[in-house]
C-alpha cells in the first residue's frame, strides 16, 4: 500500500512537471511570436486581398500605395451628373486617394484591439487560421467636394413653396372650414449629399479593386436628390385644424432705409409659415435665428445702449411689433413682450397709438406667446412692399373667444430733453452732423380683456414706458 502511494504521488509529480513544463514552452514561444512581430501585422492579415503579414506600418502603406494607385498621368475623372446638370472633377482636385495610414494602422489593430490577452490571441489564431481581409479606406477633402457641389446646386435645387391661406368669411355650409389656400404649395428639390458620398467612396474603391487604378480612366457618380417638402402644405388646412381666423396685425413702414426693407422681408421670411403646437411657447427670437451679416441680414437702425446706431438686422422689431398685434386680437396670452426705449415713428403710422410695439434683440429681450387654444396655430405674413405694409395672420380652430381692447390711456408725457453735441475729430471744425432724432415721452398703457361665454380668460393692463430721447449731433473738431 506505502508502494502504490509512493507511484500516485511521484506520476503527480511528473504530470505536474510536464504541464508547467509544456505551460512555460508554451509561454515562452508567446512571448517569441510577439517579438518578432512586434510592431508587425500578424499572418494571415490582409488589406483588400493583399498579404501584409510581417510588414511594419510604414511598409503595408507602401505595398498598398503601389498595389492601389490612382494614374496621375491622364488623371482619374468623376463625373458627376443628373437629369439636371452635370460637372466633373478630378481625383487631384477633391485630394481622392486611399487612405494608406488608416488601413495600416488597421491592420496593425488585428491581435493588438484589447487589453484582453486571451481575445487577441483569438484574434490572431483566426487570422492565421481563415485570413481577415480588411476593405480599402479612401479620402477626400470634404470643402473641395462641397465647394464642386455648391457649384452645381443651383442648376438642381427648388426652395419649396408653402401653400398660402385665405380667409373667406362668405363659405357656405357646404365647406369644411372657411379657411381655403389660394396658393398652393410646391415641393422642392435639393442635393442629397450624404447619398452622393458614400457612392463616391464605394466606386472608387470598385475602381481600384477591379481596375487597379490605371490612368485615364473615370467614374460616373449620380447626383442623387431628395424632395424638400415645405412648411405648410396644402393638406395642412386639414391636417392641423387650420379653419378659422384668429387674429391678425398690421403696421407700416413708410419711409424705411432700404437696409430696413431688406431685413423687414428677410425677418418675415423666416417667421411666416411657422406652426404652433398646442400648449407651445412660441419665442420669436428663436423662430428668428441670428440676425446678423453673416445669415444675410442689412444694417439699419437699431437702439443699441441708449444711441440709435447702424446695426445688422434693423427693422426686425417691424415683424416682431406686427406679430404682436396679430397675437393680441387673436386673445393669446403674451409671455414676454418689452416695450421700445422710445416711441418709434413706424409703429404709430396707420394711426396706431403707443404701446403696440415689441421690442426683440436675440438672445433677448424676447417676444414669445402661448397657444392655449388646443389646436394647432399658423402664422403667415404678407409682406406689401408697394404699400408698405406688413400683415401677420394667425390661422387655427376658433373657441369662440372674444378679445376687448381699451385704450390708449396716458399716465404722463414729456418732451425730448435738449440736444446732445459730441466731438468728432474725423469732422471738420466747421460741420455738424445730426445722428439721432428726438422723442417725446410717454407712460401709456392699454387694457385687453379675453372672453369665452361667461368665462374670463385673460384681464391685463399693459404698461409701456417711453422715456424723452434728445436729439444727438456730432460736432467736427478736425482743423
Amino acid at each position: 500500500m506505502q508502494r502504490l502511494f509512493t507511484l500516485l504521488h511521484l506520476a503527480f509529480f511528473f504530470c505536474l512537471g510536464a504541464v508547467t513544463t509544456t505551460l512555460i514552452l508554451l509561454s515562452v514561444a508567446y512571448l517569441v511570436f510577439m517579438s518578432r512581430y512586434q510592431d508587425r501585422a500578424f499572418p494571415g492579415v490582409k488589406v483588400a486581398s493583399v498579404d501584409v503579414s510581417g510588414k511594419t506600418e510604414e511598409e503595408i502603406a507602401t505595398v498598398l500605395t503601389t498595389t492601389y494607385r490612382f494614374g496621375p498621368t491622364p488623371p482619374l475623372t468623376l463625373h458627376f451628373s443628373s437629369p439636371e446638370a452635370s460637372l466633373a472633377a478630378t481625383a487631384q482636385e477633391l485630394n481622392l486617394a486611399l487612405d494608406t495610414r488608416l488601413m495600416a494602422s488597421r491592420a496593425l489593430s488585428i491581435g493588438r484591439q484589447t487589453p484582453n490577452p486571451y481575445f487577441n490571441l483569438l484574434q490572431i489564431v483566426a487570422a492565421y487560421n481563415h485570413a481577415i481581409n480588411l476593405p480599402l479606406e479612401i479620402s477626400y477633402h470634404s470643402r473641395l467636394l462641397g465647394q464642386k457641389l455648391d457649384a452645381v446646386a443651383p442648376l438642381i435645387e427648388k426652395e419649396p413653396v408653402s401653400a398660402i391661406f385665405d380667409f373667406n368669411p362668405e363659405a357656405g355650409p357646404d365647406r369644411k372650414g372657411r379657411v381655403e389656400a389660394f396658393s398652393p404649395s410646391k415641393n422642392g428639390l435639393a442635393l442629397d449629399r450624404p447619398k452622393i458620398i458614400p457612392s463616391l467612396v464605394s466606386q472608387t474603391k470598385f475602381f481600384l479593386t477591379n481596375r487597379g487604378g490605371s490612368g485615364g480612366d473615370s467614374l460616373n457618380i449620380p447626383l442623387y436628390t431628395k424632395t424638400v417638402y415645405p412648411s405648410v402644405q396644402t393638406s395642412a388646412a386639414e391636417t392641423y385644424g387650420l379653419h378659422d381666423l384668429l387674429g391678425q396685425g398690421k403696421s407700416y413702414f413708410y419711409d424705411s432705409i432700404p437696409g430696413r426693407v431688406y431685413n423687414i422681408s428677410l425677418g418675415t421670411q423666416k417667421v411666416s409659415g411657422r406652426l404652433v403646437a398646442p400648449g407651445e411657447i412660441f419665442s420669436f427670437n428663436e423662430s428668428i435665428g441670428t440676425v446678423s451679416a453673416v445669415f444675410g441680414f442689412q444694417k439699419a437702425y437699431s437702439i443699441i445702449k441708449g444711441k440709435t446706431v447702424l446695426d445688422d438686422g434693423g427693422g426686425v422689431c417691424q415683424v416682431s411689433t406686427t406679430l404682436y398685434r396679430a397675437v393680441l386680437n387673436a386673445g393669446l396670452p403674451v409671455v414676454e413682450r418689452v416695450a421700445h426705449a422710445y416711441r418709434v415713428g413706424f409703429y404709430e403710422q396707420g394711426g396706431f397709438f403707443p404701446g403696440l410695439d415689441a421690442t426683440v434683440y436675440p438672445p433677448s429681450p424676447d417676444f414669445r406667446f402661448q397657444n392655449d387654444t388646443g389646436h394647432w396655430l399658423l402664422l403667415q405674413a404678407n409682406f406689401d412692399q408697394a404699400k408698405k405694409q406688413l400683415t401677420f395672420d394667425i390661422f387655427g380652430t376658433a373657441d369662440g373667444r372674444q378679445t376687448t381692447i381699451d385704450g390708449p390711456y396716458f399716465l404722463s408725457t414729456s418732451p425730448p430733453p435738449e440736444p446732445v453735441y459730441e466731438d468728432d475729430p474725423t469732422l471738420p471744425a466747421s460741420q455738424v452732423k445730426q445722428v439721432d432724432t428726438a422723442h417725446a415721452g410717454a407712460k401709456v398703457y392699454f387694457k385687453r380683456k379675453v372672453t369665452r361665454g361667461d368665462e374670463v380668460l385673460i384681464d391685463e393692463t399693459v404698461n409701456s414706458n417711453y422715456i424723452p430721447w434728445p436729439a444727438r449731433y456730432l460736432r467736427g473738431t478736425k482743423t
